[in-house]
């Protein structure tokens, strides 16, 4: 799931950036992966509406929904990544990726930080990993790291004058092919083992150590 911040604050060259970054994901995605995308600014707007199959006439309808997107308003997250993950299927095991774009902080809805942290751990049942990218310099870092702490992914920020289209792009080509998913370590035998690190243990993708 594609999570995008249209708010007014994002007007120029990152809702530019951004729209490229989101283009380059949608033509990237694998054949067998289903996909969504949700625009969030002081309503949340999803295009489907539930996860559909990367077919091309499904990428098609997402590279249009992309082109359209307009700043506007104000920034609702909270209600953004409540739709984002009730679009998990129930009863699967193969692995749900958040996206999620913005470069603000939480102005409509739900604003409290940690009334936000408790939704999501409340709504994820631990196995929906949200990538946050923050973009410039008001973003609310704290938020967004303990959001990708709590769901074992990972957030990266990007300066007014990095390439947010080159960050977003290169890490979607690492986690487009997922290797193990929650990986548990067992020592066997009369092994006690403390100060475990990383803990908990993260997801692998190819070409990871």
């Amino acid at each position: 799931a594609f999570v995008l911040d249209t708010s007014g604050s994002m007007a120029g060259k990152k809702l530019d950036q951004a729209k490229k970054a989101l283009q380059f994901c949608v033509e990237n995605l694998n054949d067998g992966d289903r996909f969504e995308i949700i625009r969030f600014s002081t309503e949340v707007g999803p295009l489907f509406d539930k996860l559909v199959k990367a077919t091309k006439q499904n990428r098609a309808k997402g590279d249009d929904f992309i082109k359209d997107l307009r700043p506007m308003g104000g920034t609702a997250i909270g209600d953004a990544l409540r739709k984002a993950l009730a679009l998990r299927p129930g009863g699967e095991d193969r692995p749900f990726v958040v996206i999620f774009l913005t470069d603000g902080r939480p102005t409509i809805g739900t604003t409290d930080e940690e009334q936000i942290i408790a939704n999501v751990k409340k709504e994820n049942d631990g196995r929906t990993r949200i990538f946050c990218f923050g973009i410039g310099t008001d973003v609310n870092t704290h938020l967004l790291d303990r959001i990708t702490e709590d769901t074992r992914a990972v957030s990266q920020y990007v300066l007014p004058d990095e390439d947010l289209e080159v960050k977003v792009s290169s890490f979607f080509s690492k986690i487009k092919e997922p290797v193990l998913a929650n990986p548990t370590l067992r020592f066997g035998g009369d092994i006690r083992a403390t100060k475990l690190y990383p803990s908990p243990l993260p997801d692998l993708f190819k070409g990871e150590q």
